[in-house]
């Protein structure tokens, strides 16, 4: 079992931009999470929004360094990843939200951990209304009831 969903992750993480995109929201943060595990800005970027896609081309030509995406507290969030994700919500400005972690008082927690705090979610938007592929937006901080709140379907 553990061979067959790192297959697919892999084929995830190797697929081109317009493919990796074609899946579903919580499907798109596990690979984007994976990436942050493994370190890895290759496996993050093709799953970036457009507004990201010149962050991570500057990150591939080494104007930029991959330290803001990784360092930090949400970098260490990412990195601390346990593979355990919440259910996709939807926010009002149509962004799918996914917790991952828990922003605890000595730093992020996983989300099992029992720790008190706001969530941690990867961020995803689409780039246009005719778009359908998710992007990575961001890690943000949520709120349990604001989470709660949001919708569970588009």
């Amino acid at each position: 079992m553990k061979r067959i969903a790192f297959a697919a992750l892999s084929v995830l993480a190797t697929t081109s931009i317009a493919t990796a995109q074609d899946i579903g929201a919580d499907r798109v943060a596990s690979a984007i999470l994976h990436g942050y595990v493994q370190q890895d800005v290759n496996a993050i970027a093709p799953f970036s929004n457009e507004t990201n896609a010149e962050f991570f081309n500057a990150i591939s030509n080494g104007s930029e360094s991959p330290a803001e995406l990784f360092e930090g507290t949400r970098g260490a969030a990412g990195r601390g990843w346990d593979g355990m994700i919440l259910p996709v919500r939807y926010n009002t400005r149509g962004q799918a939200i996914v917790p991952f972690a828990i922003e605890g008082a000595n730093g992020p927690a996983a989300l099992g951990s029992g720790v008190q705090g706001r969530y941690m979610a990867i961020v995803l938007t689409l780039d246009s209304p005719e778009d359908t592929s998710w992007g990575f937006e961001d890690i943000n901080y949520i709120g349990r009831s604001d989470y709660a709140a949001m919708a569970q379907t588009r």
